[in-house]
């Protein structure tokens, strides 16, 4: 059976394997699947990488003898790579399935690239979180950080990939992932122009308006460093329409739009524009959810709730996921419902996240600051309304999502979110999800989530309630409806899409070269700039 005609609902690792048997999988990422640190005893251990790409990805390659490059971003990551690049470590050690290797770029150079660019331009550019009366201003500085840092660390990702590229015989399938290499696939694409490369942004994608505050040059580099992708994914279909507009509307790019085919075409090079919901590998999940370490959570979290009802939100401190409205919900809840104080406890069991930019440490510090604050004005003696813990601690967040009444999850704006998903499959207490319009896996869950707008603090407060109040018979229907959905779809369907998208660009480019009088030449990228 060809590979193009495999059923998605029934596509097994094996037959996967057989189909890459003479393919060489590339996975490059700034955050891999993998972090060394070091204990207190004074030895390097490897520690599982944090964050959805991590997750997803790490899940789908479990069919692979792929290669995953990563940047280094502890000391320990550097040391363990050998002070350089090159160096490949077998993961996860417990069961090897897969290679990693470390980029280790100069210290000024990843700043620029991560902090400057990434973290404080790009990222809240995708999630429409610019505060225009203030952030970002875009100086020399800014320039010089996507000169100095963006572009370079991108180069540095490409040559590695390239030097994974001519160490085998196989074909190669570069996947790249999210904003941090948007430039990527254009210095591969210079040097190895026929390799096929996907690449997937995992945050939203804003309409045309919003990106043209991107000065016009990073603009345009950035659009034709996509373009030089044979695929690109987004999570929902609501993204892949605004890409397909800002290629339409940018007039510095002159591409070729097709919005029926979702295809742009720059100069004779031909992208193909979809999108893949990405999802979680519930077995694993599951399986994960029988460890001691998360037993021992549930007991505490269980513990700690006693007979009270259990609301948790588990998340990254970071502004996109909108922390601070979720407790001034819970406080306006309640002020307006005293008859629920002492009869439930929020747990907000969070990830530090970027303490090196001000704005993160800032938002840190107002969320303890907000959480004390509702815990001096409600708490008694025997209870503190709101429990606040904030540390790298997946066991927990498994245990928690395990063990909630109402999970809140009430982001801005989400590429996807996958605590949703995770949420969904995980408990067992028939919880009720509370789930942000904004976030891309509404459009999987609703039906099966109680909506809020993240904005609108008021509803928030009386989604909680009617979230604590809802009738068992409604409970268990809405559980079981999350729990189907999420199923129905994983992580290991999501990247079979899209090698199933690379394989269809390799057949045309097959059908070309049989028969060259049918189909447009294909291009070398040195045209397209």
């Amino acid at each position: 059976m060809e590979w193009d005609e495999l059923d998605l609902e029934t596509v097994t690792p094996r037959q996967v394997r057989q189909y890459l048997r003479d393919k060489y999988v590339i996975v490059a990422s700034n955050r891999g699947p993998v972090e060394f640190r070091r204990d207190p005893d004074g030895s390097i251990r490897p520690y599982r990488g944090a964050g959805g790409v991590v997750t997803a990805m790490s899940t789908a390659l479990t069919a692979t003898e792929a290669v995953w490059i990563s940047a280094a971003r502890t000391r320990e990551d550097a040391l363990v790579a050998g002070g350089a690049t090159g160096r490949r470590l077998h993961m996860p050690p417990e069961r090897p399935q897969y290679w990693v290797r470390f980029v280790v770029p100069d210290r000024e150079d990843f700043h620029q690239y991560y902090n400057v660019i990434s973290n404080s331009l790009l990222w809240p550019l995708q999630h429409y979180l610019f505060d225009i009366t203030r952030r970002p201003s875009i100086d020399e500085t800014v320039y010089e950080a996507w000169k100095n840092g963006y572009r370079r660390v991108n180069r540095l990702f490409a040559e590695e990939i390239i030097r994974e590229i001519r160490s085998t015989d196989k074909k190669p399938l570069i996947f790249l992932q999210d904003y941090h290499l948007f430039l990527c696939a254009a210095y591969i694409r210079r040097r190895e122009p026929d390799v096929l490369i996907h690449h997937f942004t995992h945050c939203p994608w804003v309409q045309p308006d919003y990106l043209r505050f991107l000065p016009q040059p990073m603009r345009r580099e950035l659009l034709q460093g996509m373009l030089a992708n044979d695929v690109l994914g987004f999570h929902t279909h609501h993204y892949v329409n605004n890409f397909l507009q800002c290629c339409r509307e940018a007039e510095a790019v002159r591409a070729s739009v097709d919005l029926k085919r979702r295809t742009v075409r720059l100069g004779e090079r031909e992208t193909l524009v979809r999108h893949y919901p990405i999802s979680i590998d519930h077995e694993a999940l599951e399986k994960t959810a029988g460890r001691p370490d998360v037993l021992h959570h549930r007991e505490r979290l269980r513990s700690l709730a006693g007979d009270r009802k259990l609301l948790v939100r588990v998340d990254r401190v970071e502004p996109s996921k909108n922390i601070l409205r979720g407790l001034q919900a819970y406080e306006l809840f309640l002020r307006q419902n005293p008859q629920w104080r002492e009869r439930v406890i929020f747990a907000n069991l969070l990830y530090p996240s970027r303490l090196d930019l001000p704005l993160y440490r800032d938002l840190k510090r107002e969320i303890e600051e907000l959480s004390h604050s509702i815990n001096r004005e409600f708490g008694t003696l025997e209870w503190d309304p709101v429990y606040l813990e904030i540390e790298d601690n997946y066991p927990r967040s498994v245990a928690a999502l395990r063990e909630f009444d109402v999970l809140l999850v009430n982001p801005v704006i989400d590429g996807m979110n996958l605590v949703s998903k995770e949420g969904a499959v995980l408990n067992v207490r028939d919880g009720v999800i509370i789930l942000s319009v904004g976030a891309g896996a509404y459009h999987e869950l609703r039906g099966s989530v109680l909506p809020v707008n993240p904005l609108d603090v008021a509803e928030t407060a009386r989604t909680i309630r009617n979230a604590l109040e809802l009738g068992e018979r409604k409970r268990k229907a809405m559980a079981k409806a999350a729990r189907e959905a999420v199923r129905a779809n994983t992580s290991f369907k999501w990247f079979v899409q899209q090698m199933r998208a690379l394989r269809y660009v390799e057949r045309l480019r097959e059908e070309a070269r049989r028969r060259p009088e049918d189909f447009p030449a294909l291009p070398s990228y040195e045209r397209l700039t």
